[in-house]
């Protein structure tokens, strides 16, 4: 029997392109998601400021905004790192605010609205 891949999975790929979910299941969706994925530079920007200015209050509110339009845009992968980064800003874990803004970046550089599967 062959592993059958969710959407979540395909959404993980860890090397390529991250594609939106809503939008390989719904494409009337896409303007919606290119509007979203637009302003993701800017949401991490912001965050990596509050994190230069140890203003864990900030940080922890962005990353719960981000975490909960994450999944709601097709992105379940942008929800798990969000709340990664909220709970360390919850903690106010420098060290690990560091490290998962890093990761979080990395993952929104990837985000596109639809990838070829």
């Amino acid at each position: 029997m062959g592993a059958v891949l969710s959407m979540a999975d395909r959404n993980q790929n860890p090397d390529g392109d991250i594609g939106s979910d809503l939008v390989r299941e719904n494409a009337s969706f896409a303007e919606l998601v290119t509007q979203f994925v637009t302003g993701l530079s800017e949401r991490v920007s912001r965050m990596e400021e509050a994190i230069r200015a140890a203003d864990f209050n900030a940080l922890q509110v962005a990353a719960h905004q981000l975490k909960g339009s994450g999944g709601g845009y097709g992105y379940p992968i942008l929800t798990e790192r969000a709340a990664q980064l909220e709970r360390h800003a919850r903690n106010q874990a420098l060290e690990q605010c560091v490290e998962a803004i890093g990761e979080l970046k990395a993952i929104c550089e990837r985000v596109v609205v639809d990838s070829a599967e």
